[in-house]
């Protein structure tokens, strides 16, 4: 396919310049409903489908076809659900009577191996990933739009933000088991040492940039060694994690009406927001030489993590369920701010090809299930991607641990990446600037330096140049 090879073409050349590929996360900032983008989609499904409060589903449109005795091949992203997804699969097995070959990969191999597949010719059926991967599959031909499959009833039991995410150019390639939770987890007996009393546990009581460094100054000076932890020891999550901050600054990683990046990405907020980085580098807050990730609970020389709810589990294990609190991430002057979006289930062209497609929608509908759903996010804390479920768990309701992340979510609070083929283009940049930052690097002139590389990419491909 001419589009096919266009990409693979680029991505190599990305590979060259840049040195690695990956990413995860968004678009457009929420509406209040929660959802990406528009009110459109949140519009169309609102009322639809009562019944799916129950978290039944009903028997999807399937496309025509043989189920039994098929064998599909699904590439996942792998992370802390792998195990889960074995159990799962080997129970979707049974249940339809195919056999599943299921395999796992980084973040940043997937998207290489996909790049390449349909010139290597083992494309798989199904691909579990990033959703920000979602635009340059589809303009490369690779994926196939789910609308003709996908059950009103489910549907419309699916957070709004969920699928926008897996809505591109009117259409719906993917479904999601959850969608993504970022704030900051605390180690509140240490703030309690700290005389740190004022404790938000929802945005709308979100910490004053004043009082956030107030909290990092009186941490310091208890003795905690690095208050805030912020994954520094791998800096490709801050693309994810830091942008809320960027935002609360007034700043951006691009221009959302051209998505361009030159005056956004090295705009005045944003240079100021990495410029704050520095500050609390060189205030002793952030150990820059950081190169292991246990600091928060094991090693205990932060009392703060900027991450996001797949951190939970091991937090949780290390410092204790009763002393783990979920903060809002602060206001630093332009509104309190998060960042969502998440892994998702698509149907490739190659499935279609192969007269696949109604085997692949099978696992991709059974993997819908709420007591599926369920399993998930018992393993990383994340947000159910129905509303059924997140009626159905006192973790969500008010009070409840995770309560934080629903409220925002639902808050229409979550400011999301680009959503754009340019992706992988400014996740890689943005990586290396971050890299720079804890190197000691200047965080303006990286950010002119990478603004200037990822426009050059954009214009030389025409990516979503408006």
């Amino acid at each position: 396919m001419k589009k096919l090879k266009k990409a693979v073409s680029l991505t190599m050349a990305g590979l060259l310049a840049a040195g690695l590929l990956g990413g995860c996360g968004g678009g457009q900032q929420t509406s209040a409903s929660g959802s990406a983008g528009t009110d459109t989609t949140a519009a169309e499904t609102k009322g639809a489908g009562e019944t799916a409060a129950t978290g039944e589903t009903t028997a999807a449109a399937a496309p025509e076809g043989d189920v039994a005795g098929k064998e599909i091949k699904i590439w996942i992203s792998s992370g802390a659900e792998d195990d889960i997804y074995r159990e799962m699969f080997r129970e979707i097995e049974g249940g339809l009577g195919l056999t599943v070959k299921d395999e796992y990969y980084s973040k940043d191999e997937l998207d290489s191996k996909m790049q390449v597949s349909g010139i290597a010719g083992d494309m798989p059926d199904v691909i579990v990933a990033d959703y920000l991967l979602l635009p340059n599959y589809v303009d490369a031909e690779m994926i196939a739009p789910i609308d003709q499959y996908l059950p009103a009833d489910i549907k419309s039991d699916m957070l709004p933000s969920v699928v926008d995410e897996a809505t591109y150019n009117g259409n719906m390639y993917a479904v999601a088991q959850f969608d993504g939770g970022l704030a900051m987890w605390a180690n509140k007996s240490m703030l309690d040492a700290a005389g740190v009393t004022d404790i938000p546990t929802s945005y709308k009581d979100a910490w004053t940039k004043e009082e956030f460094e107030d909290v990092l100054a009186k941490l310091k000076a208890s003795g905690v060694e690095y208050p805030l932890y912020v994954r520094q020891n791998n800096p490709s999550t801050m693309y994810y994690t830091y942008f809320p901050i960027i935002k609360s600054f007034g700043g951006d990683y691009a221009h959302r009406d051209t998505l361009l990046t030159e005056g956004a990405l090295n705009g005045e907020g944003t240079k100021n927001a990495l410029e704050y980085l520095k500050w609390m580098i060189d205030q002793g807050y952030v150990n820059a030489t950081c190169d292991y990730d246990d600091a928060f609970e094991t090693r205990q020389e932060s009392a703060i993590a900027l991450l996001g709810h797949w951190k939970y589990t091991a937090y949780a294990a290390g410092i204790g369920e009763d002393n783990i609190v979920c903060i809002p991430i602060p206001d630093f002057g332009g509104g309190v701010y998060t960042c969502s979006g998440s892994t998702v289930w698509a149907m490739t062209t190659g499935a279609v090809d192969n007269d696949n497609a109604a085997a692949a929608w099978a696992v991709m509908e059974q993997v819908m299930e709420p007591d599926y759903i369920k399993k998930v996010v018992e393993v990383n804390a994340a947000i159910p991607s129905r509303k059924s479920v997140l009626d159905s768990s006192p973790d969500y309701q008010e009070g409840g641990k995770f309560y934080l992340y629903r409220e925002q979510l639902e808050g229409g609070i979550s400011y999301l990446r680009p959503f754009t083929s340019a992706h992988m283009t400014i996740y890689a940049q943005m990586k290396s600037v971050y890299g720079d930052i804890f190197a000691g690097a200047d965080p303006s002139a990286s950010l002119d330096s990478a603004a200037e590389a990822i426009d050059e990419i954009i214009v030389e491909n025409g990516w979503d140049v408006k």
